[in-house]
């Protein structure tokens, strides 16, 4: 077993460089290693002695990217320089550096990671709680007997800036017209937590710290300005001033393709705004400062100390968890970064910004789109979707009302007017087709969608390469999510923008595989339903090809039924089973459409809302597909069942219509591979809800004030009962929902994590060339290695994915060893 080595940094920035690594071996001395003051020599080897321990640490995937970085560019330096004295001509060799050697310890602990595995995850960020149209002569009282009833610890708001402010606090709400509504207020619970070591520390172990960051930062007007999809000076800044300027508040401005031209006559607009400085230009604050202030490097020490401790809180774990190394490997991979097509992401990037510029309204501002779509309604549509509670286009342009308004149709030809009028284009007839408004929030949708597609070009121009950072648990099921500013698992799945991703760099192959099916095998492991399994196997002659061979049967004539294809036909009566497979990628596609409901409205408890308000689905086929749906899978129905026996609170016992009492909800829900997601915390919160609606303090009862809440006239105090019942009935529909995605998505977390471990493994420990990067976006992993290490790879994928077909009899991936993008899976 290797020795544990505990390991922090301070940095300038969080992409800028290491300024001081504190470390110390099992329970031996604390050491402080000053980066820019010791020679380069010295901080090379002792990085390199590094790799000789199982590393343990806080938020690894962090420090061990300065280190990755901090390396692979010194080394490119003589050894004997003191690095202060060199800043600009280190910062000039980042972007060689990205081409530098891997560094792989010979085992990981990331105790951050591990307390996400536990009853600590509910320090992960989290929705508010919100209490809807409270009556404005109680809003204030209710919030004070919430603030009394639920107590709760102050690490849930601790990075909110007045940390003794009140948790329960009234807010204002907004009719339909955007006036103040006078009559209600809403009450809401905001969480600020703070998952930091320090913070958990005190929490887990009740020591108090003595300094916390804030305390002993360097002044913050020294915080240089950075980029985490662009981790290097250069691509933000210039070795004459290092001063960064543009117009936003966040990018600096990149060039189009004409100015790209023209760049050597072009000089800094008058517009532009110093937006700061990079890192180069600031680093001899912070090194003064953490070599200097006695109360930081006491703060630095201390970092090591309560990682110590936390270890040992948690029974010092075994390191070399999948999620601990893949924190390691993350970090190798962001600082080298995978290659891109820069002129085909610029060209891309012109044509987002064509579109964004040809749009008819500000889509930034609600009061314009909603003006604009609108216009296309008669008065009546404007509130077709205020069915249970949920908001029109006239109370919010949100995404959601206008995804469901694209889809709105006239099925059969419509009066509209008597004069004319922009709906019908003066003709008196609204015809047969999209309606007229559908038109529009889709045009709206689309310039929203070329809106980010222009920000994601713009950074990946801005970088040069794709630094695709990722929290390795950043959801609660324990999902990876995307990080750093740049979120990879939001890039579109569409071939020509998969194209502008090569990946792979000179001597090296692109290899990618997507699991098959991946979310509809694990709910056929977890549901154990005869009916599901029978039409996810059962083989039937492509219906693409008639049983002739095409690449979508792969040649062999048979496939097997499309679940996707089969819902969309009870989404859509009438359709046949071949034609909702044809609309697939067309600009009425019915396949995506059912392919998103199948999922979100009955394997995710969605259910008739999610078809309705979501997609636009009519209320009575919804309900009719649902039903079809369940009654077809007896062994989903029943899984549904059990699970929300388990999260629903409070129940009627006695039937609809009779009282509501409080059942004992579970306290987790753990997936078939052992990950739980807690819902402690939200437990006690709808607890607290239900019993203050259940009987509200005697003088809100005797509250005289009417009010009309929900075209119902109610006394005040009974107007509040409502608003609590409200969020209590809400809280416990988003824990069913989000227990019901957990037993699917977890195991779907946990099984890729595992290949992308198992490809990680061949990746020799220590400092040594990198033979092979990977990453995974959704149910897709790719890996850029060395030609020699194809055949292993693809022996190595489907190996391990066969080893959980034990669990999940259906899982597959295919795998590409020879792929030109990403678009090649």
């Amino acid at each position: 077993m290797k020795k544990r080595l505990y390991l922090d940094t301070e940095t300038c920035g969080l992409h800028g460089m290491p300024v001081l690594i504190q470390y110390a071996i099992e329970d031996g001395p604390i050491t402080l290693h000053e980066v820019w003051r010791q020679p380069i020599g010295e901080t090379l080897d002792l990085i390199e002695t590094f790799c000789d321990y199982a590393v343990v640490g806080f938020n690894l995937t962090f420090d061990w990217f300065q280190l990755v970085k901090c390396y692979t560019v010194f080394r490119l330096c003589p050894r004997e320089w003191i690095p202060i004295e060199h800043v600009n001509e280190i910062a000039m060799l980042e972007p060689q550096g990205q081409d530098g050697p891997c560094l792989k310890p010979a085992s990981a602990l990331d105790l951050m990671l591990y307390s996400r595995k536990g009853p600590f995850q509910s320090l992960m960020a989290r929705d508010d709680v919100r209490i809807k149209r409270v009556p404005t002569a109680l809003a204030y009282a209710l919030a004070d007997e919430l603030e009394s009833r639920v107590q709760l610890d102050g690490i849930y708001f601790a990075r909110s800036k007045d940390k003794d402010a009140p948790r329960w606090k009234v807010y204002d709400r907004k009719d339909r017209f955007g006036d103040l509504d006078a009559n209600f207020k809403d009450v809401v619970l905001k969480f600020n937590p703070a998952g930091g070591l320090k913070f958990l520390a005190e929490y887990a172990l009740g020591l108090k710290p003595k300094f916390h960051y804030e305390d002993v930062e360097p002044d913050p007007k020294w915080r240089p300005y950075e980029l985490g999809f662009a981790p290097t000076a250069l691509a933000v800044g210039s070795p004459d001033s290092w001063q960064v300027w543009g117009r936003k508040k966040t990018l600096p401005d990149v060039k189009t393709a004409e100015e790209e031209e023209e760049s050597d006559e072009i000089t800094r607009d008058k517009r532009d705004k110093l937006l700061g400085i990079a890192w180069p230009g600031v680093i001899h604050h912070f090194v003064n400062h953490w070599a200097n202030n006695a109360n930081a490097r006491e703060y630095a020490s201390d970092d090591i100390v309560y990682t110590r401790a936390l270890d040992e809180y948690f029974g010092s774990p075994e390191p070399g968890d999948d999620d601990s190394v893949l924190a390691c490997a993350i970090a190798v991979v962001r600082w080298h970064g995978f290659a891109i097509d820069l002129p085909g992401v610029r060209a891309l990037r012109d044509a987002a910004q064509h579109v964004v510029d040809a749009s008819p309204v500000n889509v930034n501002k609600p009061t314009e789109v909603r003006a604009y779509v609108t216009e296309m309604m008669s008065e009546i549509e404007q509130l077709v979707l205020s069915q249970s509670d949920k908001s029109t286009i006239i109370d919010s342009t949100k995404k959601n009302n206008l995804e469901a308004i694209a889809k709105w149709t006239i099925k059969e030809q419509e009066v509209c007017c008597e004069k004319g009028c922009p709906r019908c284009k003066g003709t008196g007839y609204l015809e047969v087709g999209p309606h007229p408004a559908a038109l529009r929030a889709k045009e709206i949708l689309g310039v929203k969608s070329a809106a980010k597609e222009r920000e994601l070009f713009n950074k990946l121009l801005i970088a040069g390469k794709f630094h695709c950072g990722f929290n390795i648990i950043g959801t609660l099921s324990g999902r990876m999510s995307g990080s750093d500013g740049l979120n990879a698992q939001g890039i579109k799945r569409t071939k020509n923008v998969r194209r502008m991703f090569p990946l792979k760099w000179k001597g090296m192959v692109l290899g990618i595989g997507d699991f098959d099916g991946f979310e509809l095998c694990i709910a056929d492991a977890v549901c154990d339903d005869a009916q599901l399994r029978n039409d996810l196997t059962e083989p039937i002659d492509c219906p693409y090809c008639n049983g002739n061979g095409c690449d979508e049967c792969k040649g062999t004539g048979k496939t097997t039924k499309k679940l996707h294809g089969i819902f969309a036909t009870l989404l859509n009566p009438g359709l046949t089973y071949v034609a909702a497979l044809l609309t697939k990628g067309s600009d009425n596609d019915l396949y995506t459409t059912a392919k998103m409901g199948l999922f979100g409205g009955v394997l995710y408890f969605g259910g008739h809302h999610m078809l309705t308000h979501k997609l636009g689905i009519d209320s009575t086929v919804a309900q009719n597909a649902l039903e079809a749906t369940l009654k077809r899978y007896a062994g989903l129905k029943r899984w549904q069942d059990e699970v929300q026996k388990r999260f629903c609170s409070m129940q009627q016992p006695r039937g609809l219509g009779t009282q509501v009492v409080w059942v004992e909800p579970a306290e987790y829900a753990e997936s078939f591979l052992g990950f739980r997601r807690y819902y402690t915390l939200e437990n006690r919160i709808c607890k607290a809800l239900f019993d203050l609606a259940r009987k509200p303090p005697k003088e809100w009862r005797d509250c005289l004030v009417k009010v009309v809440r929900r075209d119902r006239v109610q006394t005040a105090g009974g107007a509040v009962s409502s608003s609590l019942y409200g969020a209590a009935f809400n809280l416990q529909s988003a824990n069913m929902r989000s227990a019901g995605n957990h037993y699917i998505q977890s195991p779907g977390a946990k099984i890729t994590k595992s290949v992308q471990r198992s490809l990680w493994d061949l990746q020799p420990v220590g400092i040594s060339e990198l033979l092979i990067a990977l990453a995974q976006v959704h149910d897709e992993i790719f890996t850029i290695s060395k030609p020699n290490l194809s055949e292993t790879i693809a022996e190595t994928v489907q190996a391990r994915v066969a080893e959980f077909r034990e669990k999940v009899p259906l899982l597959s991936m295919e795998w590409n060893s020879n792929a030109s993008s990403w678009a090649d899976k």
